[in-house]
């Protein structure tokens, strides 16, 4: 049977043309073209052709645009756009055989469906403790970023409502418009910012919750415009009241039956750290299918409902992360694409070279632009008025800019009740593809969120006072983390003349939110069992109630991030508190039976080393806590230390420190300064080396009389005598500490001669080249290292991350 397909719409200029595609309702599955069936005349063959085609083009493209700093949203926009009558669709047979209207129906319903879910997991992922206690910079910048531009766009267009085209003239898209582009979308904001690696940064923070003030209120202003119209729609008081019961019923139900049954799941049928059963995962989809559906048949909009049960629902572990793990990494990612696409699809930039319609799409960009420009200023303005740098107020006014699904789906809204001919579609489709695609490069050039660490003043404990309060940052992505730290800090000598405030961050994949979370930590209300960040807490306040009184005080953080981006929260920890030191865990463990790396671990450890605003330090564990041959049966594990000393500042770092482990209230501890030099040292000897016999000389003054301080010297003439007698000396200490002498402050050419050759096989970069000798060596498994890095000055280039 062949496919007719008849316009009905009375009006050329719709969006989606009013049609009737008449086929064999057979015309499924193709029993192959070897017996004479075309493949695309049926189904299933041409929708999984359309959506091979969009995925494959997105993919190709957007190997190319992100290189140029595209989101993947511009991506398949532009990709929608060439396959739609503005370049390839302008072949009226391809279009005919790829995109006919029996075709784009069943892919844009599936494409729906994939935006209904992807509404509702964004729901369930907004976290709306974040209205709580908002910064003011949020709510200012929030506020007037929406209220600027709807001041600016309104009265404009009631004095140019008369010389307005009439198809603008008469309709409320205008007013629609201004609303729309003067508010902020949350999912969207949260979306670019994750792809830029903004989210947790200072500014993308402010960002996020300006955008969810803003993005409420529009939840809230589209609830009550949808019920005005259908109100004043209402034929009798009778129709008036099934509206609003409707609909008050839909919000009681949410309130009072969905989210306490949503507890119920994610707090008693789901054990802790699980993901959902896989009854209760479509218990949930369906849900939110259901509040589509419902909201849909009361006459508001299909993306109400489950927008409103996503909010209500508990996110983070299990829901928030079971959305994540099952649905947006497979249908969403697989479908939501094709929603954009065909978006794009519809866009014909041909109908806008047409000379009458010059006038009325160069009106409609003129609000586009107020609408755009007024917010610009109206967030440049708040953030200057509260004292931020221009630049950063900018890049702030940026991301509120940045336009994506959301926008795209109002635009078809509009589209399907009329509001918006297609010279209209068209038009609001490229500007919010070209509003993305001008904003997100600019906010990459103009914003660096490490900047603020490179011009902070570069703490380390080599300057500070011999028995200054230590502020050590204590990283930690595991609980298995906690005790080879406690163990080194035990060590690290406390007391009540030199104290020690401990900065405990508990580091964690921002899973099942889209929100960052950096704060003090808070033991849960609920009585339920403690969290893995409990039991953390838990265990530096057992140190810190073990030392002597105002020896060691512990101040303890969660952190939720992406791991691309969590050093920004390691950094931004340090330089708040004035940290000395940061004290990362090695990416490498083991069991005595087997090693485990996690690379994700080592790029955050990298990435810390090259912008952390104070020294930075990496244990490697090697199982301590389990005993070793060196351990005795005292408090710590960590008795017997040494220290190599070649020199350089990140060793003159690690003599800083160790100078304070005899000075600590554990009596048990020994410690071994090894100074190894070349032989003819002095006739290479410059400014470094003269710094360097200047700290060995403090120390050993400040420790002469101590029986627990060993100083030896050695000699040897390059890289392999020190390798040697690295080998010979090491298996008899618990921990050796070294100087990581990797980036560009170790500049010295005597220091250079004593590591040379140890580089050529270098596994661990970030290790330096003696620590990542020691952390390889056959004595490895016994004896645990701790590499120390002293952060160069201000004026001069962090050298960890270029030399990785």
């Amino acid at each position: 049977m062949s496919v007719v397909s008849t316009n009905l719409s009375s009006s050329s200029a719709a969006v989606k043309p009013v049609a009737a595609a008449c086929y064999d309702n057979n015309l499924v599955n193709s029993q192959g073209m070897f017996l004479g069936d075309q493949p695309l005349r049926f189904s299933l063959p041409l929708l999984l052709t359309q959506v091979s085609l969009i995925l494959v083009l997105s993919a190709g493209a957007h190997l190319v645009l992100r290189r140029l700093g595209q989101s993947r949203f511009v991506t398949h926009m532009l990709v929608g756009i060439v396959l739609g009558p503005s370049v390839l669709g302008r072949n009226s047979e391809l279009r005919g055989v790829l995109f006919s209207e029996r075709g784009t129906y069943i892919l844009e319903s599936i494409s729906l469906v994939a935006l209904i879910l992807f509404l509702f997991s964004m729901g369930v992922k907004t976290d709306l403790t974040l209205l709580r206690r908002p910064s003011g910079r949020a709510v200012a910048v929030g506020l007037t970023g929406s209220i600027v531009p709807l001041a600016v766009t309104l009265p404009v267009f009631h004095v140019l409502q008369p010389t307005l085209p009439e198809d603008l003239r008469g309709t409320t898209l205008i007013t629609e418009l201004a609303v729309r582009l003067s508010l902020s979308s949350f999912p969207v904001i949260a979306d670019a910012l994750h792809d830029l690696d903004l989210l947790n940064t200072e500014l993308g923070r402010i960002a996020l919750t300006a955008s969810l003030i803003t993005d409420v209120t529009s939840w809230f202003l589209r609830a009550f415009f949808a019920g005005a119209y259908l109100i004043t729609e209402a034929k009798s008081p009778v129709f008036t009241t099934q509206i609003l019961a409707s609909f008050f019923g839909f919000v009681l139900f949410v309130a009072f039956v969905a989210r306490p049954v949503g507890r119920y799941i994610a707090h008693k049928r789901t054990p802790a750290g699980d993901l959902l059963s896989e009854g209760s995962f479509v218990v949930v989809v369906i849900a939110a299918l259901l509040s589509a559906l419902v909201t849909d048949a009361i006459g508001f909009k299909y993306m109400i409902g489950p927008m409103m049960l996503g909010l209500a629902l508990p996110g983070g572990m299990p829901i928030g992360a079971t959305m994540t793990e099952r649905l947006d990494s497979f249908f969403i990612a697989l479908f939501l694409p094709v929603y954009m696409a065909l978006s794009g699809y519809r866009a014909d930039i041909a109908e806008l070279t047409k000379e009458e319609e010059t006038e009325k799409w160069c009106a409609l960009e003129l609000f586009v632009a107020l609408c755009v420009s007024g917010k610009l200023v109206g967030c440049v303005a708040a953030g200057l008025f509260l004292a931020m740098p221009f630049r950063e107020a900018t890049v702030l006014a940026l991301m509120l800019n940045v336009r994506g699904i959301v926008e795209v789906a109002a635009i078809n809204n509009w589209g399907d009740t009329m509001k918006a001919t297609s010279e209209h579609y068209s038009v609001l489709t490229i500007s919010m593809v070209a509003i993305t695609a001008v904003s997100t490069p600019l906010i990459k050039l103009l914003y660096d969120p490490s900047g603020r660490f490179a011009r902070a003043k570069r703490r380390n404990i080599e300057h500070a006072r011999p028995n200054a309060d230590l502020r050590v940052l204590a990283c930690l992505y595991s609980e298995d983390h906690a005790a080879p730290l406690i163990d080194l800090l035990e060590a690290s000598g406390s007391s009540r003349d030199a104290p020690m405030s401990l900065i405990v961050l508990h580091l964690t994949e921002l899973v099942g939110r889209a929100a960052s979370v950096l704060k003090p930590h808070r033991r849960a209300r609920s009585s339920g069992n403690p969290t893995p960040s409990d039991r953390i807490v838990n265990a530096f306040r057992h140190l810190e109630q073990q030392a002597a009184m105002g020896a060691v005080t512990v101040s303890p953080y969660v952190a939720q991030a992406p791991f691309s981006s969590m050093h920004h929260d390691v950094c931004a920890v340090a330089h708040s508190r004035k940290a000395n030191l940061i004290l990362l865990p090695f990416h490498k463990s083991s069991d005595g039976a087997r090693a485990t790396a996690n690379n994700q671990i080592r790029s955050i450890n990298r990435a810390v080393l090259q912008y952390a605003p104070c020294s930075v330090a990496i244990l490697v564990d090697h199982g301590l806590a389990a005993g070793s041959a060196c351990a005795t049966a005292a408090n710590s594990m960590l008795q017997r230390v040494a220290l190599y000393f070649l020199g350089g500042p990140d060793d003159r770092e690690a003599l800083a420190y160790a100078a304070r482990i005899p000075d600590g209230d554990n009596t048990g501890m020994s410690l071994t300064v090894v100074r190894v030099k070349l032989r003819d040292w002095e006739a290479t000897a410059g400014p470094e080396e003269a710094r360097d016999e200047q700290a060995l000389e403090e120390f050993w003054s400040r420790h002469r009389n101590n029986q627990r301080v060993e100083f030896v010297e050695k000699t040897v003439e390059d890289g392999e005598g020190t390798a040697a007698v690295v080998r010979s000396m090491s298996e008899k200490f618990d921990l050796l500490i070294v100087g990581r002498r990797g980036g560009e402050n170790d500049d010295m050419e005597g220091s250079a001669a004593l590591t040379s050759g140890l580089s050529e096989w270098s596994e661990c970069p970030e290790l330096g080249v003696l620590g990542d000798m020691l952390a390889t060596a056959e004595f490895a498994s016994k004896v645990s290292i701790l590499v120390i890095q002293q952060q160069p000055p201000k004026n001069a280039t962090a050298g960890a991350g270029n030399n990785q």
